[in-house]
Formats: structure tokens, C-alpha cells, sequence
């Protein structure tokens, strides 16, 4: 019986590892907010999942990663890039039975003050308007065992851009084995749905826009119980890229943290921290971008009851 748990863990893995390498999805250009770098914890840490607990915002990632709250968790997020771009989440998760557990959760991007102008040069903008994306995500995780975790995730996601809007319904499915006590591997294929028109009652809508489909195969190492790694492989917009990170618990109270992003055009390095009181903890995450920029930072507070 042990032999066919640890051969199913490894079939599951394989299934995800295999979505990862051979799909050929679409050009991802629609809802390009929800790509922006979620949950301080994990972005400081170069955007890694596995290896992660007690954050629900890691259900981002990976829906598997919802198993194993004992308590009901939640987290509550504030991102602002740049000048005019800043998201807004809340996240939870929790144990309904010792093996299923619930994790739900919603993302507002928006970016105000775009320019209109008309289809023929102008050096002013005629209006101003803003674009809008949302989603709305929620599902279970199931612990096979000790070792295998599994997980799915379904939702909404809404663009609106000045008077067009679209939506489409989306499914996240992953999958995380402890291989040894020590070594965590994890995957998971995210945004996976029919792609969707921006549109308006009386007046012409856009092209087929394809979801942010993403797929996520990755490792983390523990070691001695106060350092951590993670290194990940992202598949996103056709291209692949390597993320790295590593954490380090200096005590009860304060943990550090930072990371790598490959073969992206304008970011790279990460960095963390994260201070804890009780069931209380407030994450910070550093995101410097090149090519003039800026920087971003991102908040969030958790706590469990």
C-alpha cells in the first residue's frame, strides 16, 4: 500500500511536470495585473511556493497549498507599483476535517489616470479612464497522506478597461509531495479556462484574449529547521524562467528573506522580512525593477484564529 501512495505522489507530480514542458498555450496578454508578484512572503522570497506554510496566500501559487491549516487564516494585502498601479487582496484558508480543507480569496488590480485619445494623433488626451481586473477564487485541498497533498481552485476573473468588460471562468489544480523529510517538491498549472472578449453593448469588442495561463514545477530544502531554499521553474507568456530564494529564521519574532527572478526583462533580485506577535504577522517584500522602474514594496497581515 505504501508503494502504490508513494507511486501515486509521483504520477501526480509527473502529470503536472508534463503540462509544464509540452503545452502550447496561447499569447498570454490579457489580464496583465494578476501577474503582478502576489503575497510579501513569497515575492520577497523570488516568488517561490514550495517550501511555504501558514500563508494563505501561497493557494496563489499552488491550491495544495491550503492543506494543513489547523486554524482559520487570513491575509489581507496592499501592492502599489509605480505611480498609478496598486492591488488590493484578502485571502483565508482553514481546516474543515483533518484531511480537506478550504481556501478562498480575491484580487482587485487597477490602474488609474490612462489617457484617451482618438484614433488620429493629438498631442492632448481628450478623457481619462481606468482599467480594472478582479478575481474571485476558491476551492479545497486534500492530504492524501503525510506526504501528498493535492489541491483545486475555480473562480472569476473580470477585466474592465474604461467601458469594456469581460470575464471568463478559470481552474487551478497542483500537487505537493514531501520526498523526504527535508525536501518538498511541488507543481501546479494555474489559469486554466477559454479566453474572453472585452466588449460593449453597440460598438465593436476586441480580439479573443487568452488568461495569464501559468505552470509551476519547483523544490525546496530545508535546512536545520531555520534555513530555507526554493528553486522553481515558471512557465508564463510563452517563455520559462527560473526562480530562486532562500529564507532564514533568525527567531520567534523575525525572519529575513530574498531571491532571483531569471529571464525576465525588468526584474530580478527580491527581498523580505517578516516580523510575528502571537498569532499576528505583518510580511514586507522589496521588488527593485531596471529600466527606469522604480521600485516596488508590498504589505501584508495575517493573522489566524
Amino acid at each position: 500500500m505504501k508503494k502504490m501512495k508513494n507511486l501515486f505522489a509521483i504520477l501526480s507530480l509527473t502529470i503536472l511536470a508534463v503540462a509544464f514542458l509540452f503545452s502550447l498555450p496561447q499569447a498570454q496578454d490579457g489580464v496583465a495585473l494578476l501577474k503582478i508578484d502576489h503575497g510579501a512572503r513569497l515575492a520577497g522570497m523570488g516568488s517561490t511556493f514550495p517550501g511555504s506554510s501558514n500563508d494563505p496566500n501561497a493557494a496563489v501559487f499552488n491550491p495544495a497549498a491550503a492543506a494543513g491549516f489547523e486554524k482559520f487564516t487570513a491575509s489581507f494585502g496592499h501592492t502599489e507599483y509605480w505611480e498609478n498601479i496598486r492591488l488590493e487582496s484578502g485571502f483565508m484558508a482553514a481546516g474543515l476535517t483533518p484531511k480537506l480543507f478550504i481556501h478562498a480569496g480575491i484580487r482587485f488590480a487597477a490602474v488609474d489616470g490612462l489617457e484617451l485619445r482618438p484614433p488620429f494623433p493629438k498631442a492632448d488626451p481628450i478623457a481619462e479612464f481606468e482599467a480594472h481586473d478582479v478575481s474571485f477564487k476558491g476551492g479545497f485541498a486534500y492530504r492524501i497522506n503525510p506526504r501528498l497533498d493535492i489541491g483545486i481552485g475555480a473562480g472569476w476573473i473580470i477585466e474592465k478597461i474604461g467601458s469594456y468588460r469581460g470575464s471568463s471562468f478559470n481552474v487551478d489544480i497542483g500537487a505537493r509531495y514531501q520526498a523526504t523529510a527535508k525536501i518538498e517538491l511541488a507543481g501546479s498549472a494555474l489559469s486554466l479556462g477559454s479566453s474572453f472578449r472585452l466588449e460593449q453593448a453597440g460598438l465593436i469588442g476586441s480580439n479573443d484574449i487568452s488568461l495569464p495561463t501559468t505552470y509551476r514545477l519547483g523544490a525546496a530544502y530545508e535546512y536545520n529547521e531555520r534555513y530555507n531554499g526554493a528553486a522553481e521553474l515558471v512557465y508564463l507568456d510563452d517563455e520559462a524562467h527560473l526562480h530562486l530564494g532562500a529564507e532564514s529564521i533568525v527567531n520567534e519574532i523575525f525572519s529575513v528573506r530574498t531571491g532571483y527572478m531569471l529571464n525576465y526583462d525588468s526584474k530580478s533580485f527580491t527581498a523580505g522580512a517578516t516580523f510575528t506577535k502571537r498569532n499576528m504577522s505583518v510580511d514586507y517584500a522589496f521588488i527593485p525593477f531596471s529600466n527606469n522602474l522604480g521600485t516596488s514594496h508590498l504589505f501584508n497581515l495575517n493573522f489566524s484564529l
